[in-house]
């Protein structure tokens, strides 16, 4: 388990290694693990639109679902999303808050020839964007840890490194710490370092997210006699994700830190990701009788190619005299890398069922094996380590998804859920970790005119790791943050037929 622990605490709190291997597991699966918010008809249904078409966000889950169309359809949707994050470290309790606006679809769908009902082959195209994932999050953690300093992990994780001669311009994080006078020195031959701070410090985390995946999809497809549905959609989705994470240390007075005045120091990492991908994604519905119907939809893996800018700094409040001066309270480094993440493929099997002309009830699961995760840095040795990663804490994970619906004249009433499994094999993780979703809506249909809202309440729980570090005997020397998460989506569509 140290191995995946370490790996994601390097992406939260910047203990980068160099530069061209900033890259780690948790990079990987937040390209990976997905939860598209669409129309709000699609929203409010919790998704589950593999068996039952006829909805533009399907496209990218069954495309299959575009043979249902009997008309030309234009959809526009726009949102708000809230989001609250609350945390306990040590005994304290935190939260914080935010919200933005969103733009998750926006498309259209074409029948070809939908005038002639008593053609056997009918076909269509569409056109159009929807959000796969939206990565915008707040974490707040803070506490007074009695049992080791977050410092004392910077200095055994840069063992081997020179940051006094030849590896002065990396941007790790223990560079920083040794050009302020956080780290020295303890084997000049060896390259082993130690610091001055130790327990009893306070300890912050902050963490916030911004961005999105949103995937242009270019979809085709039809039927045939009203019976067999089927499509595909090449799938373009675009990447824009920004990270900026905080960690400080700051003397409480119960640290016994005596040495060079020091009151705390303050350690920033601002990333900015963006790139695109392709993928291919098929589908079939079959329609035995009326009221039944069955979904399969096949997605190939997501080829991302992906350019990262980071900023990394460090800033102390200290006096530490070097010499016949004082060492700086500054430092900082930036680096451009580019590299190329795969995700794996996915399987989804969909059912829906039809109560008359007034009822639907649709479930739908899918399956994605998260160690088939790829990562090319052009470092064989690397990528091969990190493999050894994927292939000892992941597994493979499911997702399903109910939606249920119900009109009484111009008025729909929807409602939904979502059930995330858990991709680590650690049993420690897996207890600490959940993903429900519970959705709700309501349409008017107007003549040619629809009105949808939508909301959507995803709740989640996870462990902010802030570094792992035991003693001689294995006990952990720091506890997880426990962080609980939750996001509120609300979302308008307006759709016109014609």
């Amino acid at each position: 388990m140290k191995k995946i622990k370490i790996a994601a605490c390097l992406l939260l709190l910047g203990g980068f290694v160099g530069e061209g291997k900033a890259q780690n597991d948790a990079d990987l699966l937040r390209y990976s693990m997905l939860n598209p918010i669409g129309t709000a008809r699609f929203n409010a249904m919790g998704g589950a639109f593999g068996a039952l078409g006829a909805n533009f966000t399907a496209l990218s889950t069954n495309p299959a679902g575009i043979g249902f169309y009997t008309r030309h359809e234009i959809s526009l949707t726009g949102g708000w999303l809230s989001q609250n994050a609350s945390s306990e470290y040590y005994g304290d309790n935190n939260s914080i808050d935010g919200s933005r606006g969103l733009m998750p679809q926006g498309g259209g769908v074409f029948c070809f020839n939908s005038n002639y009902p008593e053609r056997a082959w009918k076909f269509h195209a569409a056109f159009g964007a929807n959000r796969l994932k939206d990565f915008n999050n707040n974490v707040y953690s803070r506490g007074i840890n009695t049992e080791s300093s977050y410092m004392e992990y910077v200095a055994g994780s840069s063992s081997g490194y020179d940051f006094g001669l030849s590896d002065q311009n990396t941007a790790h994080m223990g560079n920083l710490a040794y050009q302020t006078g956080l780290l020295d020195y303890t084997d000049t031959v060896n390259f082993l370092y130690g610091t001055f701070l130790g327990k009893g410090l306070e300890q912050r985390h902050i963490l916030r997210e911004r961005g999105n995946i949103t995937e242009m999809v270019f979809s085709f497809g039809g039927n045939w006699r009203d019976k067999l549905y089927f499509g595909a959609t090449l799938g373009v989705p675009i990447v824009n994700y920004s990270q900026e994470s905080v960690v400080s240390e700051t003397d409480a007075g119960n640290s016994g830190v005596l040495d060079y005045s020091f009151r705390s120091y303050e350690y920033q990492q601002d990333m900015d990701v963006s790139g695109s991908g392709i993928n291919l994604k098929l589908g079939l519905i079959y329609k035995p009788v009326h009221f039944f119907r069955v979904g399969v939809a096949f997605h190939t893996p997501t080829h991302y190619w992906l350019r990262e800018n980071t900023t990394v700094s460090l800033n102390t409040e200290m006096a530490r005299w070097y010499g016949d001066s004082y060492l700086p309270n500054a430092a900082s480094y930036g680096y451009t890398d580019s590299y190329e993440v795969i995700t794996p493929m996915k399987g989804i099997l969909s059912f829906g069922f039809l109560i008359k002309n007034f009822g639907a009830v649709a479930i739908e699961g899918e399956l994605t094996d998260y160690r088939t995760m790829r990562l090319d840095v052009g470092d064989l040795d690397y990528e091969s380590d990190l493999q050894s990663v994927l292939d000892e804490n992941y597994r493979l994970s499911g997702v399903v998804r109910v939606g249920t619906e119900w009109k009484f004249n111009i008025l729909s009433i929807r409602a939904g859920y979502i059930w995330q499994s858990c991709p680590y094999t650690n049993e420690a993780l897996r207890d600490s970790w959940y993903n429900h979703t519970a959705t709700a809506g309501i349409g008017l249909t107007l003549g040619a005119w629809n009105l949808d809202f939508g909301f959507m309440a995803d709740l989640g729980k996870r462990t902010d790791d802030f570094y792992y570090m035991v003693n001689e005997s294995g006990t952990p020397l720091v506890h997880p943050a426990t962080v609980k998460l939750g996001k509120y989506i609300y979302t308008l569509s307006l759709g016109f037929r014609f």
